[in-house]
């Protein structure tokens, strides 16, 4: 997992218009093949959910589900849909154009969405792409969830982006 990298968070003006305020910010970047959108990442990304990662979620579900939160519908993540209104795993695609595919949901302990986008490198040795989370919490057990998921998230985000295929 060399490649993928912390990232300076981007300005996020599409998951800022989207949610308003929030708490929680974080950016992840890889690099990816010269040619390479928003769109084509974003499936890169969302279609390499491993077993590990699917039986995860599915322990997540069971666990959250009497409490009325959201669980993941099921679907075949290797028929990922790129545009606004489709739904795949725990995400809903919700805006796609201007170089960003931007995916979410919202729930009633907490708001997140996901960005994704295709940009130069700073040193400028190519494309990377950076998977943005924007997370805001609607209520105090929506704060203690993500606390307790928070080293998951960043394991499973690095996971999926180390297999997208590397642009070197």
């Amino acid at each position: 997992m060399g490649r993928v990298r912390r990232h300076a968070v981007p300005v996020v003006e599409a998951a800022r218009a989207s949610l308003g305020t929030y708490q929680h910010v974080d950016a992840v970047a890889v690099d990816v093949p010269a040619g390479t959108d928003a769109v084509a990442f974003a499936r890169l990304v969302l279609t390499g959910r491993t077993p590990w990662v699917s039986r995860l979620m599915a322990v997540r579900d069971r666990v959250v589900a009497p409490f009325g939160l959201k669980v993941t519908e099921p679907g075949g993540a290797r028929d990922v849909r790129v545009e606004p209104g489709a739904k795949t795993g725990p995400f809903r695609i919700l805006a796609v154009g201007g170089g960003e595919v931007l995916a979410g949901d919202d729930d009633r302990h907490l708001d997140f969405r996901v960005s994704f986008a295709v940009r130069p490198k700073p040193d400028g040795s190519g494309p990377e792409g950076v998977c943005t989370t924007v997370v805001r919490f609607n209520r105090p057990a929506g704060r203690l969830y993500f606390t307790a998921i928070t080293p998951f998230h960043h394991l499973i985000v690095a996971r999926l982006l180390a297999r997208v295929p590397s642009g070197t």
